[in-house]
Formats: C-alpha cells, structure tokens, sequence
C-alpha cells in the first residue's frame, strides 16, 4: 500500500513544490517507511513508500534514467519476477537485490506501456518521458490498485487517493452529485463497466483497470484498454479433472504471491464460507517457510447459533488448519454513526452501512502488525460461481440431457418443492421484472422506483442527467452474470474494503481478482459450477483435504457479514430518530432525501434474525441517512 501522486502543467508554468507536498501530506499513512518527490520543470511526481515484501528495501523511487529522460512512480507487487527477469535478461543476483518498482520500470523502458500487459500482480504506475513530453499511466488488470486524476485548465493531476487530489487548490471541490444520484437512485444495481472520463462531474476521474492512458504536451489525453476479462485459450475445453488440478494450483499461486514475500503477517477478513475458506487453506504451505500464522478476523454474533452467523464455519476451519489465528468481532456495541467525519475523509467519499464492521475487523488486523489483508470477494462470480441461471439457460439453450436428475439432486440438498424449485430456477429468469419487483415487496421495499428515500425533486434530476431508478434485471446464465460482474468490478475507482484498510495502512488484495484466475474462471464450461445439486462443486473437490469434512455437504449462500444488524438497528433507531428530525429542520437535505419515507422505513425495524424483519428496507434507509450526513460533511467546506 504505497502512493503515488503527481501534477504535469502544460500551460508553460512550472510546478510547484508546496502542491506536491499537499499530495503527499494528505495520503502521509501510505509512506510510513519514505517519502520522496521528484520536479523537473512543468512536471513534479511523488512516492510514498511502505515496505510489504523482501525486496522492497531496495526500494529507491522516484526512479530516474537521466539518458533516456525517463522518470517512473509506481505502487506495485510484481508476481511474475522470474519470468520478467529472462525476458529482459536480468541476472537471477541482479533481480534477488532488484524491487519491484525497478522491475517495472526496466520493462517499461524495454516495451513501453506495452508493459501492463505483461505484469502479472497489483499495480498502478506512471511515467514521465522528459523527450516526448508525456505522462503515462497504467493500472493493473482488475484495478486492485488505484489513480485518480483530474484534467483542469492547463494542468493534469493525479494521485492513488481522492484526498490526494483534493489537497490540490486548482482541484475542484464539487459535491458528486452523479456518484449520489447512482447510490441513491440505482441501489443493488450492478452498472456497466464505465467509459473513461477524465472529467465527470465532481472534476475526478480514474484510470480504469486493464487501461493505459497517456497525457500529451498539449493536455490531450489518449486510452488504450490492454486487457479485459476473457478465458486463458490454455483452458478451454479440458475434463473436469483438469479445471480441479487446475483450480488449485491456479489459486494457490494466486494467493502464494500474496503471502510468501511479505514481510509482516498477513491478515484476511474470515467469513467461514468456500470464498474466504479457500484463501485460508491455502495460505497454509506459503505460510511454512516464514512460521507465521494468518490472521482470520471474522464478524460474528454474539449469541451463538444465530442464523447465518459464520462462528460455526470459522471454528471448523481453525480445527481443520493450525496455521489460523481467529480473532472475533461482534457488533454488540458498535455504533455505526460514530466517526463518520474522519472516515469520509479518509475513505474520500461517502461509505456504506457495514463501515464500521471494517473498522473493527481491520483494528484486529492491525493489531497483530500485519500490513496486508486479503478477502474472499470475488469468489462468487470466479472460481466458485453460484448456480444462479443454470436450470432456465439449459432449458433456453435445449440442452436437457441430465437435467432432471440435477433437478431433483437440487431439490433434495435445498429442500424445496416443485414449485418453490420452478419459482426460483426458472420465472425468476424468464420474468425477471415481474419477480424483482415481488421480491422486494416482500422485504420491504418500494416494488417500483428507487429503493431508497430519495426526494422527487433530486429523482427527476438524476433522471434528466440518464441515471434512472433500479430495473429489475436478470442475466438467465451462469456466464452471463459473472462477466457483467466482472467488468464492473474492472472499472471501480476503488474496490471493495481497499478505503477502510488503506486508512488503517493496511494494503488491500483479493485473490479472486487475480488475472490468472479470472482467466481459468471464464474458461470453465457451467456445467462444473453446479454438480449433484450443490453449488461450488470445483472447490468442493478440488479442496476436499483442505476444507473442513463438514464443507462437503454444508449448504450454499454466505453468511452475513453482521448477524446482529437487526439488533443494532432497533437499539440506535431513537438516536436516528433524533438525527433525521433535526437534518429535516436544516431544510438543506430535503432536495436529496424523502424524510418520512426514511421514518416509515425505519419504523419498521425490529430485532431478530438476518435476512429477515425488513432488514433490507432497514439498510437502505441507514445507508441514504449516511449519504445525507455526507452531503452534510461536504458541504460544511471539511476538504
């Protein structure tokens, strides 16, 4: 979790060196081991260094080649070390004392920003070319690492956070009206993978993963998309016991190149379910040489036996593999309203409801002296694909051989009937509005328009701006779903849990989002996700010795992330209450929120179980109230 930022001025001034230092000030917690910057004219760039793996005490960036007027920046883990070093002929002694950063720029100045394509790992670089004056920058293929950027009048800025931007005077501070107006107005919805912008509305825009972009002397800017999520040609059409041989091993090095070299222990958010439980298996043989143990922090209740409480599976795990250390967190006195302003600096934006589960969950992490975390997210639309759409694509592609007996296998594991079976497996996908539109009626939801309370007047706004309340969609495939994931997932300026860890200095990184393993998953015929009527069939064989026994025949679905959120709500609804009477005298957030509908949402909040008790309803009104103390927050001048 290192930094970089920069400022390239093509209006004849030269930078200056007080706004790099407000760059680098603002994302200090990402250079705990060194900060440095560089300026040379119209063009200034900045490193913030901390040390995660072996090599990166060689670390020496910026990184000059006064010759070819080359300067580079990067945050960056290279996985594929070796394989570069034969390519660019650099001796296995050279390399043994060689950081990644310098890797990368010695492949950059043999291919260019042809390079990305080549890098396997996490990474987000730029490169100066003092000859042609231009700035170049590439993310890696999944965009687990990150650059925001901002195109103003007459200069160019980028940086790996928002507040990194934001320290900029010349950088606008526009409330993002657009990023609000998707949250609010398309809540559940998974977008598109976005077009590049260097200009949205708020005035910043991000390189997307798999994309290089160059800035030219005259600010015009250029992107080249070197990569999107496909199948690996190597795997495709093989046995079945070829994608299990190959599940593992694939993953297993995937999750090696994210443990081995570190220098510190490695933490991972534990759910106790196939995802999250297949990083901890196999973290186990790269976790040998060094003795250490990985540190699983899991969400739990504090009542056992709570449904969907992960304790049962995270125990089974710990008995079943001694190189865990398990650390609990329960919500039994969390506030999730606590800290809010520091974390919407922090996180750069506004957060969701489950915030403050990362906040603890992170504070264990860092308490053991880890500096990396890794997590399960991603797992789903991979290497261990639901069976969402399996029954209605076969029907709708004629391929019923075997069907009926994966009918019945299914109906016997989830217990259901006929009925229930044809309800899920099939209308759901043939009438996607009609069952969407059902379905949130019955968790409490608004069966048409946004799901959350948004006001008319900022509806018809974001409607006049193209962004539109929630459609019922369904894919009607296996495949289908996991590539528009996929690809929303490739352009996200910032995934997942990476702003909660990064403000705990911790680096961020999923497994599942390895580019190997995304290949290998979209090359995986559908047939082999859904076996005897149980999901996860892959990893259910290919872990078998490494799973828990119990692995075998536990059911699909995960388990909730906060068990006693229906607990928690009920016990703060006086406090929010209290709060959302007092935003609605203010009179400023009533263009943004519907407040009663925010009341009548949370009135109907009771204590019990997860996934039940309107719990849905009860978070989308939680999650539109932070938004509203957000607007607050922004608006109040705190950038």
């Amino acid at each position: 979790m290192s930094g970089l930022c920069g400022i390239f001025r093509f209006d004849g001034s030269p930078v200056a060196d007080q706004d790099l230092q407000r760059q680098m000030q603002a994302m200090a917690g990402r250079g705990p081991d060194r900060a440095r910057r560089w300026r040379s004219g119209s063009v200034g760039l900045g490193s913030l260094l901390m040390r995660v793996t072996h090599e990166d005490i060689f670390d020496a960036q910026p990184l000059r080649d006064a010759a070819r007027d080359l300067t580079l920046v990067c945050d960056a883990r290279l996985d594929n070390r070796e394989e570069l070093a034969a390519a660019l002929d650099i001796d296995p002694e050279v390399l043994a004392v060689m950081a990644d950063s310098a890797l990368l720029f010695a492949a950059y100045k043999a291919w260019g920003a042809d390079c990305a394509e080549r890098l396997i790992g996490d990474f987000a670089f730029a490169v100066w070319d003092g000859k042609a004056q231009t700035l170049t920058l590439g993310r890696d293929h999944m965009g687990q690492r990150h650059i925001f950027l901002h195109a103003g009048d007459g200069f160019f800025a980028f940086a790996t956070e928002r507040k990194g931007m934001l320290a900029l005077p010349d950088v606008p501070r526009i409330l993002p009206t657009d990023r609000l107006a998707r949250v609010l107005v398309q809540a559940h919805q998974v977008p598109l993978l976005p077009v590049f912008n260097p200009a949205p509305r708020d005035g910043l825009g991000h390189v997307l993963g798999g994309t290089v972009i160059t800035v030219g002397p005259d600010g015009a800017i250029s992107e080249h998309r070197y990569w999107t999520p496909h199948a690996a040609p190597e795997h495709l059409d093989r046995d079945e016991a070829y994608y299990i041989e190959t599940y593992r091993r694939v993953l297993a090095e995937a999750v090696a190149c994210r443990v081995r070299r570190a220098t510190a222990p490695v933490g991972l958010l534990m759910g106790g379910g196939f995802d999250s439980g297949a990083i901890a298996a196999l973290a186990g043989p790269a976790l040998q040489p060094s003795g250490r143990k990985l540190i699983a922090a899991a969400s739990v209740s504090a009542q056992e036996g709570t449904r969907l409480d992960a304790r049962r599976w995270v125990e089974a795990c710990g008995r079943h593999m001694p190189h865990l250390d398990v650390r609990y967190v329960t919500e039994v006195a969390a506030d999730p309203l606590a800290g809010l302003d520091r974390a919407f600096y922090e996180a750069g934006g506004t957060l969701s409801s489950t915030r403050f589960i990362g906040d603890a969950l992170f504070t264990v992490i860092k308490a053991a002296g880890a500096r990396v975390v890794m997590d399960g997210h991603g797992g789903d639309y991979t290497l261990n694909c639901r069976g969402n759409g399996y029954f209605f694509d076969r029907l709708r592609r004629r391929r019923i051989r075997g069907l009926a007996s994966e009918w019945r296998a299914r109906r016997r594991v989830l217990g259901w009937s006929h009925r229930t079976m044809f309800t899920s497996e099939i209308l759901s996908y043939a009438v996607p509005a009609v069952m969407r539109r059902w379905q949130r009626w019955r968790k409490g939801l608004a069966p048409f328009g946004p799901t959350m309370p948004v006001a008319d007047t900022f509806l018809k706004q974001a409607q006049a701006n193209g962004i539109h309340p929630h459609r019922p969609w369904g894919w009607g495939s296996i495949r289908g779903g996991m590539m528009t994931v996929l690809r929303a997932q490739q352009g996200a300026k910032m995934g997942g849990w990476a702003p909660v860890a990064n403000s705990y200095g911790l680096e961020f990184t999923q497994p599942f989002h390895d580019k190997r393993v995304v290949e290998l998953a979209v090359a995986i015929p559908e047939d082999y996700f859904l076996r005897n009527g149980r999901e996860r069939h892959l990893a259910r064989q290919a872990l078998k010795d490494l799973y828990p026994p119990e692995f075998q025949t536990r059911r699909d679905g995960n388990d909730a992330l906060q068990p006693d959120f229906m607990d928690m709500a009920a016990r703060l609804r006086p406090t929010l209450m209290t709060e959302i009477d007092r935003m609605e005298r203010s009179g400023k957030l009533s263009a943004y929120l519907d407040f009663p509908k925010m009341r009548r949402m949370l009135n109907q909040t009771k204590p019990g179980r997860p996934g039940e008790h309107y719990e849905y309803a009860t978070r989308s009104a939680l999650n539109a109230f932070i938004r509203g103390r957000y607007i607050e927050w922004f608006t109040r001048g705190n950038w």
